[in-house]
């Protein structure tokens, strides 16, 4: 894959995952990060100028879709936590109302 071409297309798979996350659709901000990954890994060090634009842009994007990541998993470790709760009051109410 020619150079440009391979940047455009991590560009590319970058706002893919961007969107996905904005949605929370996190299994699909996965695969697609799966898919980029080995493209990122293929760049060599010596990069244009305007190939260096793009990655930190990239960067900066991953930096901000991350936190969010971790906002979300706090939110859903919270969710289930009080759903746990909820279910042994459910089961407790359940024993004693046998009585």
């Amino acid at each position: 894959m020619e150079f440009a071409t391979r940047i455009d297309r991590i560009w590319e798979l970058t706002k893919s995952i961007e969107q996905a996350a904005a949605v929370a659709d996190w299994e699909r901000a996965a695969q697609l990060a799966d898919e980029r990954s080995p493209l990122l890994m293929s760049l060599g060090a010596q990069q244009a100028p305007a190939a260096l634009e793009v990655l930190r842009q990239i960067h900066e994007i991953d930096t901000r879709i991350a936190a969010e990541a971790q906002l979300a998993q706090s939110e859903l470790a919270a969710e289930y936590q009080a759903s746990m709760r909820a279910t042994r009051n459910v089961s407790q109410y359940q024993r004693i109302a046998q009585f």
